[in-house]
C-alpha cells in the first residue's frame, strides 16, 4: 500500500501541474510544479478554488461546461488560459478527472494535470510567422525561385525536377506553370550535366553554379546551390535592362571619346589648316600690292593661281566645318524627295570640271537616265562631290573616275570608282570614322581637311542609306553608296 507521503513525493517530481480539489473545487493539494509555475506556495492556495486562477480569457459557459462533465463523472481535457501570481497568462494543457470513493458511489473529489503549453504556443506562432513571412518573400522576391530536387541515372545527376516557382518566374518566362517540369525543359532543352560541369564553383566550402544565358530575348543570371540532400535552389534574375543599361553607357562613353577627337581635330584644323592657306593668300596679295609693277605677267598669273588655289581650298574646308557644327548641333535635317542620279552625277561633275582637267582625269558617267533614288538633295548632292573629288585627288594624272549603278532588293547602289592610290586594308575599316579620317596630300600635293568622309557617312546614315568602299593599293578605290529605289 502507497504511503500519502510518497504519493505526495511522487506527485511532487511530477514534469507535470498537479492540483486536487475537493468536490465543490476547494483546493486540498497542489504539487511543486504548480508552486514553480505559479508562483503561489501550497499553503497559499490550500482551501482556495481555482478560481483564483482564473484569467479573465474564458466565459461562464466555458467553466459550467467543464465543471458539468466532470460532475457527471467524466473526465474532461482542453486548453486552459489561467493567470500566475506575477499576473502572467499562461497556456495549459489539462487533464481533470473525478475521483471516486472506494465503492465509486460518489465523487470524493477531482484532481488535474496541467501542462504549460505557453512556450509551445508562442514557439508555434512563430514559426508560424516566420513560414508566412517566407511565403510573403518567396512570391514577392524581385528574382525568380525554384526549388528543386535532383534527378539521377546511375547515381549521376541529369536533370531537376521543379518541385515550386515563385511568381516571378512566371513573368520571367512567360509561363504559368512550372511544377512537375524538368528543368532543362524550361531552359530549352539545355544539357544540364554539360552546364553545371562548366560553371561551378566553390563558396564557402560547397559547390555553386552561376552561369548567364540569352532566353526569349532576355539576358538572364542564374545561381544554383544545394540546401541538402537532393534538395536544390535556383534563383534568376533577369539582367536584361542592366546589360543594355551598361551597353548604353559603353556607347556614351565611346561617343563621348568621339567628340573628344572631334574637338581636337577642330581645333588642330583651325591652328593649323585654316591659318596656312590665309598665309598664303595674305602673302602672295602682299607681294602683288606691293610690287605688281616688277612683276611678269606670268608671275603675275601664278600667283594668281596659288590665291585661287588657296581660296579654294579655304573655302572648301569652311564649308566642310559649317556642315560638321550643324550635323553636332542637330540641325541637319534630311528632306527625302525624288533624285535623278544621272543628273545630279552630271552637276558634280561640272562643278569639279577643271580640278580634274588640270590632272588630265576623265570624268565618266554610265549611269542610266531614269534612275531615280529617295534621299535628301543637298545631302546627296554633297555625298558625291566629296567622293568624286576624293577619287580626282587620289588618281594619278591621266586616270579616271568612273560613276555606275547596280540593283540590290530595294535598293540603288552607285559605284564611285578611280584609278587612284587606293587605301590600305588596316585604313578601310576607319575611313570614316574621325579617328581614322587623317588628312592625307593628293597625288598633286592637293590639301584636305580629313571631314569629308565622316561628314558623307553621316548625311548616308541620316537618310537610311548604306556606305562602303572596296580598295586595292596601286589600282584604285570604289565608294558605293546605297539608296531606296523609286519609281
Amino acid at each position: 500500500m502507497i504511503k500519502e507521503q510518497q504519493l505526495v513525493k511522487a506527485l511532487d517530481n511530477s514534469e507535470g501541474i498537479i492540483l486536487i480539489t475537493e468536490p465543490d473545487g476547494t483546493i486540498v493539494f497542489v504539487n511543486k510544479t504548480f508552486e514553480k509555475v505559479y508562483g503561489y506556495t501550497r499553503e497559499e492556495v490550500t482551501g482556495q478554488k481555482p478560481s483564483v486562477l482564473k484569467s479573465g480569457f474564458h466565459t461562464k459557459k466555458f467553466y459550467d461546461e467543464l465543471w458539468e462533465t466532470i460532475g457527471s463523472g467524466k473526465s474532461w481535457s482542453g486548453d486552459i488560459v489561467n493567470r500566475t501570481k506575477s499576473g502572467e497568462i499562461i497556456t495549459e494543457r489539462a487533464s481533470i478527472s473525478p475521483i471516486f470513493s472506494d465503492d465509486n458511489s460518489k465523487i470524493s473529489g477531482f484532481i488535474a494535470v496541467k501542462y504549460n503549453v505557453s512556450e509551445r504556443k508562442k514557439l508555434k506562432a512563430q514559426l508560424e510567422e516566420r513560414e508566412q513571412l517566407f511565403e510573403k518573400l518567396f512570391e514577392n522576391s524581385p528574382v525568380g525561385i525554384f526549388f528543386l530536387e535532383a534527378q539521377k541515372s546511375e547515381g549521376e545527376l541529369n536533370d531537376f525536377l521543379i518541385e515550386q516557382a515563385n511568381l516571378k518566374s512566371s513573368s520571367i518566362f512567360n509561363r504559368i506553370s512550372f511544377i512537375g517540369q524538368k528543368l532543362s525543359g524550361v531552359l530549352k532543352n539545355q544539357n544540364i550535366p554539360g552546364l553545371l560541369n562548366e560553371h561551378r564553383t566553390q563558396q564557402h566550402g560547397e559547390d555553386v553554379f552561376e552561369w548567364e544565358n540569352l532566353c526569349d530575348g532576355k539576358v538572364l543570371e542564374f545561381k544554383l546551390f544545394s540546401l541538402g540532400g537532393v534538395k536544390y535552389c535556383l534563383l534568376i534574375s533577369d539582367v536584361s535592362i542592366k546589360v543594355n543599361m551598361e551597353n548604353r553607357l559603353k556607347e556614351s562613353e565611346a561617343h563621348l571619346r568621339e567628340l573628344n577627337d572631334t574637338k581636337d581635330k577642330i581645333f588642330s584644323i583651325i591652328a593649323h589648316d585654316l591659318r596656312n592657306p590665309f598665309q598664303t593668300i595674305i602673302g602672295f596679295a602682299s607681294l602683288l600690292s606691293d610690287g605688281i609693277e616688277d612683276q611678269s605677267i606670268p608671275e603675275i598669273k601664278q600667283m594668281a593661281n596659288r590665291i585661287s588655289s588657296m581660296s579654294e581650298q579655304t573655302y572648301k574646308l569652311l564649308d566642310d566645318l559649317l556642315t560638321w557644327s550643324k550635323s553636332q548641333l542637330g540641325q541637319l535635317k534630311p528632306v527625302h524627295v525624288k533624285i535623278e542620279l544621272r543628273n545630279l552625277v552630271e552637276k558634280c561633275y561640272k562643278q569639279l570640271g577643271m580640278i580634274a582637267e588640270k590632272k588630265n582625269i576623265l570624268l565618266k558617267n554610265d549611269l542610266p537616265e531614269g534612275l531615280f533614288v529617295k534621299a535628301d538633295k543637298d545631302m546627296l548632292e554633297f555625298i558625291v562631290r566629296n567622293l568624286v573629288h576624293n577619287g580626282i585627288k587620289f588618281t594619278r594624272n591621266g586616270g579616271s573616275v568612273r560613276c555606275y549603278s547596280a540593283m540590290e532588293a530595294t535598293q540603288i547602289l552607285l559605284h564611285i570608282e578611280d584609278t587612284g592610290i587606293g587605301i590600305q586594308k588596316v585604313k578601310q575599316k576607319e575611313i570614316f570614322s574621325l579617328s581614322g579620317n587623317i588628312s592625307t596630300t593628293g597625288t598633286s600635293e592637293e590639301a584636305g581637311t580629313g571631314l569629308g568622309l565622316m561628314l558623307s557617312k553621316q548625311m548616308v546614315d541620316l537618310n537610311k542609306g548604306r556606305i562602303w568602299v572596296t580598295s586595292e593599293p596601286g589600282v584604285g578605290s570604289c565608294f558605293t553608296v546605297a539608296f531606296d529605289a523609286m519609281k
